[in-house]
C-alpha cells in the first residue's frame, strides 16, 4: 500500500527555496484537526531523536486546546514535518510520502503531535493515553471512527495546527542534500529542550551496531522519551572499556583523546563524548546520508564483547560480597554504606537473580575496568577478542585479599573507590594472574 498522503493545508501550499543554494524546499501553513487526523494515519515520529509521552509539556498544550483553542495557531511552533516527496496540488492541497521512516515524519512537534491526538482520543472516546506507542496503536485500529467522530463534531475542535513541511527540491543532487541535512536539521530543531549527547548519537546511527550486537533483551533507553529499563549511557560507557584498550594499544586514531578507566564511573559523559568522537572519525566509519556506518573490524569486535562485560557487571553485583567475605574476616553488610536484608536486582537484568545486599557499584567497579587485561589483539583478523571470557571465570577463585585491603584504608567509602586509580591498578594485576 502506497504512503502517499494528500493533505489539505488551511493557507498557501507554495514552496520556499534557500537563497543559499541548498536543495531542500519548505512550506510553511497550518492544517486543520481533521487533517491532522489523516497525517497521522501514516507519520511517524521516528525522525526525531525524541519521543513525546505525558508530562508538563503536553498538559499545557491540551490546557490551551481546552480554554483557548483559537489561540493555539498563535502560541504554538506546531508540527515539523519532512518528506522525500511533495507535489503541490490545486485547492491548497500537497501530497507527500511518508515511507521512509528513518528520513520522513514528525522531525520536531512530537509533544504537540502527541498532546493533539489524546486531546482528540480524550474527546472522542474518553480514554485516556500515556505514550506515542500506545496513541499509534489507537489511531490505527481506530482510524475510521475517529474520521467520522471528528466529522461529526467539527465544533467541538475549532483550531489550527502549524505545520512545517521540509523536502528535497527538483535538481539534481536534492535527495543526497536531504539525506545529508536532515539529522542535523532535526537536531537543531530540537534544541529547545536540551538533547543529550545520547540522544544525538543514536539520531544519527553511532550506536547501530551496538545495538545490532546487543541481546534483544537488553532494554536499553537509546531514544529520548522511550520506556526501558537501562540508561543508554550506562551501556555506551562499559562499551568504552575494550575502546580503551584498544587505544592502549596504538589501534585507534591518535588524533582521539584519550580516555581513563576512572570515566566509567565518575564521568560516564566524558566516556559518551570518546564514543562518538570516535564514531566521527572517517578512519573508523562511513558517513551514508546523514548516518554514520561502522566499517573498522576492531572496533566493531571491541563493540561486541559489551554484551559479555555487562552479564560480567550483573554477576560481579550478586558476588561481590561473598568475595569480599573471602577476602577479609568482616562482614560486608556491617559497612556503614551497604543495606543488608534488602534484596536487589541487578542492574543490566540480564538475570533474575538478586543480590543479598544493596549497595554502590562504586565498589567494585575497579574490577570491572581490569578486564582489559582478560584482551587480546588479533592482528591477523584485526580484531580485539578475550584471552579468557569472564563469564567463564569462577569468581570465588579471584584473589581480592590486597583490594579489600584497600577498601579498608579508604574508610570503606564507594566514591573513593570508585575513582580511586590505585584500586584499578590492583584490579589489572588481579585478572593479570589468571592464565
Amino acid at each position: 500500500m502506497s504512503n502517499n498522503l494528500i493533505i489539505r493545508l488551511n493557507g498557501s501550499n507554495s514552496l520556499q527555496t534557500s537563497l543559499e543554494g541548498v536543495k531542500i524546499n519548505k512550506i510553511v501553513s497550518s492544517i486543520s484537526p481533521l487533517n491532522f487526523v489523516k497525517l497521522l494515519k501514516k507519520a511517524d515520529n521516528k525522525v526525531n531523536p525524541r519521543t513525546a509521552k505525558v508530562n508538563s509539556i503536553t498538559k499545557s498544550i491540551q490546557e490551551t486546546l481546552e480554554s483557548s483553542p483559537e489561540l493555539f495557531w498563535l502560541k504554538s511552533k506546531g508540527i515539523l514535518l519532512s518528506t522525500e516527496f511533495c507535489s503541490i496540488l490545486e485547492r491548497n492541497r500537497v501530497e507527500i510520502s511518508l515511507s521512509n521512516l528513518e528520513f520522513e515524519g514528525i522531525m520536531d512537534g512530537g509533544h504537540n503531535t502527541f498532546a493533539i491526538a489524546t486531546f482528540i482520543i480524550e474527546k472522542l472516546f474518553k480514554k485516556t493515553i500515556k505514550n506515542w506507542d500506545d496513541c499509534k496503536s489507537f489511531w490505527e485500529e481506530n482510524y475510521d471512527e475517529i474520521i467520522k467522530k471528528i466529522e461529526e463534531r467539527k465544533d467541538d475542535f475549532k483550531f489550527s495546527i502549524p505545520i512545517e513541511i521540509i523536502a528535497p527540491n527538483e535538481e539534481d543532487g536534492s535527495l543526497e542534500d536531504f539525506y545529508d541535512f536532515i539529522a542535523e536539521i532535526c537536531s537543531a530543531r530540537n534544541n529547545n529542550v536540551q538533547l543529550s549527547e545520547t540522544a544525538k548519537g543514536n539520531q544519527v546511527g553511532y550506536y547501530e551496531t551496538l545495538k545490532q550486537l546487543l541481546d534483544s533483551k537488553f532494554d536499553v533507553i537509546w531514544k529520548a522519551g522511550d520506556t526501558g529499563k537501562i540508561k543508554s549511557e550506562d551501556v555506551i560507557s562499559l562499551s568504552t572499556l575494550p575502546l580503551i584498550f584498544l587505544s592502549n594499544n596504538n589501534i585507534l586514531p591518535k588524533e582521539l583523546k584519550s580516555l581513563n578507566k576512572i570515566s566509567l564511573y565518575s564521568q560516564k559523559s566524558r566516556c559518551v563524548d570518546f564514543y562518538n568522537s570516535l564514531m566521527e572519525h572517517p578512519d573508523i566509519c562511513r558517513q551514508v546520508n546523514g548516518k554514520f556506518i561502522l566499517e573498522n573490524s576492531y572496533v566493531e569486535s571491541a563493540l561486541g564483547m559489551t554484551e559479555d562485560i555487562l552479564r560480567f557487571f550483573d554477576n560481579m553485583y550478586i558476588e561481590f560480597p561473598n568475595l569480599y567475605h573471602n577476602a577479609s574476616p568482616g562482614k560486608f553488610g556491617r559497612i556503614t554504606a551497604v543495606k543488608h536484608n534488602v534484596k536487589s536486582k541487578v542492574p543490566f537484568f540480564s538475570t533474575l537473580e538478586e543480590a543479598d545486599y544493596q549497595y554502590s557499584y562504586g565498589f567494585f567497579y575497579p574490577i570491572i575496568s581490569g578486564l582489559t587485561n582478560l584482551m587480546e589483539l588479533d592482528q591477523e583478523k584485526k580484531i580485539v577478542k578475550w584471552r579468557i571470557n569472564p563469564l567463564k571465570l569462577d569468581l570465588s577463585k579471584l584473589d581480592l585479599t590486597q583490594y579489600v585491603n584497600i577498601i579498608k584504608l579508604v574508610n570503606f567509602d564507594p566514591q573513593k573507590i570508585g575513582k580511586g586509580d590505585v584500586f584499578y591498578k590492583e584490579s589489572e594485576a588481579v585478572f593479570e594472574k589468571i592464565s
